[in-house]
């Protein structure tokens, strides 16, 4: 079905529900929502919510400017799903790395990049939207093991998100994965993240090194940190937007924080030179020894919620 198909299919079944229109960004397909109380943007491909706001605040999200629309292309920003492993595989558990059966793959798995099916549009109340989306994995050479991803997305007073992997084939399988949120900031010398304080972190940039701030985290160089087995919530206060954006988890026991600072924004795709600025990553994620067990049949079901709460 080419695009024009697709969204005339989705109008067909959706557009006549209030605070609901489907959109066109160059090659992709994206639902936007629009309630009493907030509204948001997702994208098909990946199942990547693009945007969320409160009605009449700022963005939650951050969305890079630079993003090509184009299809098989993840959009930098929003919240892209990292499954079926995090990163680059090569520092990926061995149970996880074992399992793929190529040298040479994407960063962040493969679903990110593939077209999710909408399987339903529900209006809850006048502030509360709910869209739920699906992508059924099929064995390939890569990764032979049969699953379905469902994520819920519901937005309304606070974005929540839930996904749920399930097990459709007959052997045992394991995987890491995130929900790696991009979040808007007024200007990164104006935050810092709280809640993050008594837990030891990996420091990717150096040499993998455990370490401890014992303080609330100043970004003011490049940052890739996990932080595995965090607190129920972590927060992001900002001075120049006057906010918390709260961030809460079920079943995502771990926290990468990372910002590209100014070398690395300079080689980034779709990011500008100065974005680093404006936007830091807080993601929930199972990574390391918190990788995922799923046996045949069984599935896993992981949350997030983002609030935002003004100071």
């Amino acid at each position: 079905m080419n695009l024009a198909d697709q969204v005339q299919a989705l109008y067909a079944k959706y557009g006549a529900l209030k605070g609901i229109t489907i959109e066109i960004h160059k090659q992709l397909i994206a639902i936007a929502v629009k309630n009493e109380a907030a509204s948001a943007t997702v994208f098909l491909q990946g199942a990547q919510v693009a945007e969320y706001s409160r009605i009449g605040e700022q963005p939650v999200l951050w969305l890079s400017q630079e993003n090509d629309f184009k299809a098989g292309k993840s959009l930098r920003g929003g919240v892209p799903i990292c499954w079926p492993w995090f990163g680059d595989l090569s520092r990926n558990p061995d149970q996880v790395k074992e399992q793929v059966n190529y040298t040479e793959v994407p960063a962040h798995g493969f679903v990110r990049a593939q077209d999710w099916e909408l399987l339903a549009v529900d209006l809850i109340d006048s502030e509360t939207t709910r869209l739920t989306l699906q992508l059924e994995v099929l064995p390939t050479e890569l990764w032979p093991y049969p699953a379905v991803l469902r994520l819920t997305v519901t937005v309304g007073t606070e974005l929540d998100l839930e996904l749920k992997v399930k097990n459709l084939g007959s052997d045992s399988f394991s995987y890491t994965s995130a929900l790696h949120s991009y979040l808007q900031i007024g200007h990164v010398s104006e935050t810092a993240i709280e809640g993050l304080e008594t837990v030891e972190y990996i420091d990717t940039l150096e040499n993998w090194q455990v370490k401890q701030s014992n303080s609330a985290i100043d970004i003011s160089a490049e940052t890739d940190r996990i932080y595995p087995n965090i607190p129920a919530q972590v927060a992001i206060k900002d001075k120049q937007m006057r906010r918390q954006i709260v961030m809460s988890a079920d079943n995502l026991p771990d926290m990468v924080v990372w910002n590209p600072w100014i070398d690395k924004s300079k080689r980034l795709s779709h990011f500008a030179d100065n974005d680093y600025e404006n936007m830091v990553c807080l993601e929930n994620a199972s990574v390391l020894d918190n990788a995922v067990d799923l046996a045949p049949g069984s599935d896993s079901i992981s949350k997030v919620s983002i609030r935002s709460v003004r100071l």
